[in-house]
């Protein structure tokens, strides 16, 4: 990392929700006020204040310090942000072992959460069936999948290889 970097104090984001926890987040602070996030969006530092799009860091207690290399291990794998499920039109559907219909994914970061599915004309696209899924406003069901799963069904349903990169 550049030596600018290296003035920082880097932070993951805890969601301690699941077991084991899950990191959500990451954070690097300089000089015990400037903070900043990598959006998983645009995979870019954003600076955190009242200009920007997320006001203020985390809590303090869902925050856990890592060295600089750690921060830039976690920022290169951008799949280790992202969650894939497999769609399918109903549980039925998923019991009986049909084939999903497609591939949706969530990418969570501190300034908003992006749902989208997999869709016609190839590309990914704005989709609100994970949000209606975890809230039960939905007959669909998810099975949760690995990237490399993921990229397997849109080479099954598609034909599209390359589809999980981001």
């Amino acid at each position: 990392m550049a030596d600018q970097e290296n003035k920082y104090e880097y932070f993951t984001e805890m969601h301690r929700g699941y077991d084991p926890p899950r990191v959500i987040g990451l954070w690097r602070r300089r000089d015990d006020e400037f903070w900043e996030y990598v959006s998983f969006l645009d995979w870019a530092w954003h600076p955190v204040g009242d200009n920007g799009a997320v006001k203020s860091p985390p809590m303090a207690t869902s925050l856990e310090p890592i060295s600089a290399e750690r921060a830039a291990q976690l920022e290169a794998d951008r799949q280790g942000w992202v969650q894939h499920w497999a769609l399918y039109l109903d549980e039925a559907e998923y019991r009986d072992g049909v084939t999903p219909v497609t591939v949706v994914r969530r990418r969570s970061s501190p300034e908003r959460v992006m749902d989208e599915a997999f869709v016609v004309g190839d590309k990914w696209a704005p989709d609100p069936v994970i949000h209606e899924f975890t809230h039960s406003r939905s007959d669909h069901h998810l099975e949760e999948i690995t990237v490399e799963r993921a990229g397997s069904l849109i080479r099954e349903l598609r034909g599209v290889t390359g589809a999980t990169e981001l």
